[in-house]
């Protein structure tokens, strides 16, 4: 997306790309990197503490920490990617931010498709916590030195386990992907365990219903967690994550009175601000907020990707075309063959 096509007055916008992965572009947010300066810069030991300062081992201890957190928030995301995919819509885009990753997914507008896309992103933090609990118990010997303490994901609930430097990155593994599961699978929304639950009720109640269902369940849970976090260590980060929690259902809810059922949303750990509908009531249209602004420009953006790609394909296959009625089908190369290959077979399954 070009700079205009991303207006600077909406701060999701404040990102830059810094890859493409699977047809998907990854991007960091400024506030991302900020973040992670103010977090590391916590860490260091202060000079009036009386604590000896040895700012190197803290700045890899930090740093690794940190690009372990962006490795497993991405793949999570990813998660959400493949399964939106496997059912048959789209995926563009990934977006890490403070509180964790957005997903740019559109799966097909229907119960089954949002479960899947919901629950691919958690099933990878399990398949991490499954290996990162059989190096722990397997390395140290015994189940003890897995961190389940969901209060102390960090360290073993065995407390007689010492483990050692290479050990406890394993332990940081492990918690930090523990952590992000037990976060994402809370049955409140927009959390994904929420995204499910609302899934699960949307052929029972209807898609309208189940989404004032799990908006209502997920302000009143945004209220809970954020009163846990002031007896938690680290405390401010789960009052954060309550608080943008209970805003996006906030918004979300406010939407279901204005405008209709639309089908793509954002997933992940990732507090995006779910579903946007029309409501064909009488009541006065609102301007959209700068999440949703952002969720239209993004489909205007991959509708025009997608004519682009398209015209290069037809413009590549006439060339080709040309070619052999000129010099014959010998004169192709490799590639060129695959190409006139893929397209004589996708015409051949769309005349099925």
């Amino acid at each position: 997306m070009s700079t205009m096509e991303r207006p600077l007055d909406n701060p999701i916008n404040w990102s830059f790309r810094i890859g493409r992965i699977w047809s998907v572009d990854i991007r960091v947010h400024v506030a991302f990197l900020i973040c992670a300066v103010v977090l590391i810069w916590m860490e260091l030991p202060k000079r009036d503490s009386g604590e000896p300062v040895e700012i190197g081992r803290v700045l890899v201890d930090a740093l690794g920490t940190y690009v372990l957190l962006f490795f497993i928030v991405l793949v999570h995301e990813f998660g959400h990617c493949y399964g939106a995919r496997r059912t048959g819509g789209e995926a563009d885009e990934i977006l890490l931010w403070p509180l964790g990753g957005l997903a740019s997914v559109s799966p097909p507008h229907e119960p089954a498709a949002h479960l899947i896309t919901a629950a691919t992103g958690p099933m990878v933090n399990i398949v991490f916590c499954a290996i990162g609990a059989g190096v722990l118990a397997a390395w140290v010997g015994r189940l003890g030195a897995v961190p389940w303490n969901p209060l102390h994901p960090m360290w073993p609930v065995d407390e007689t386990v010492i483990p050692t430097a290479a050990q406890v990155w394993v332990l940081r593994f492990f918690g930090l992907s523990y952590f992000i599961l037990l976060i994402n699978l809370l049955p409140i929304f927009p959390f994904d365990g929420g995204r499910i639950v609302q899934a699960w009720l949307w052929p029972r109640k209807g898609y309208r219903s189940s989404m004032e269902i799990a908006t209502s369940t997920g302000m009143i849970g945004a209220i809970l967690v954020g009163l846990f976090g002031l007896f938690t260590e680290q405390g401010w980060l789960v009052i954060m994550i309550a608080v943008f929690g209970y805003l996006t259902c906030y918004q979300t809810r406010r939407t279901l009175r204005e405008e209709g059922d639309l089908g793509a949303g954002e997933f992940g750990y990732d507090f995006s601000k779910g579903y946007a509908s029309f409501d064909r009531g009488e009541s006065r249209p609102r301007r959209r907020g700068p999440l949703a602004r952002w969720r239209a420009r993004r489909a205007v953006a991959r509708a025009e990707r997608e004519r682009r790609e398209r015209e290069r394909h037809e413009r590549a296959i006439e060339e080709v075309l040309s070619k052999v009625s000129r010099s014959g089908i010998a004169s192709l190369t490799a590639r060129e063959r695959r190409l006139l290959q893929e397209e004589t077979e996708r015409k051949r399954a769309l005349k099925r």
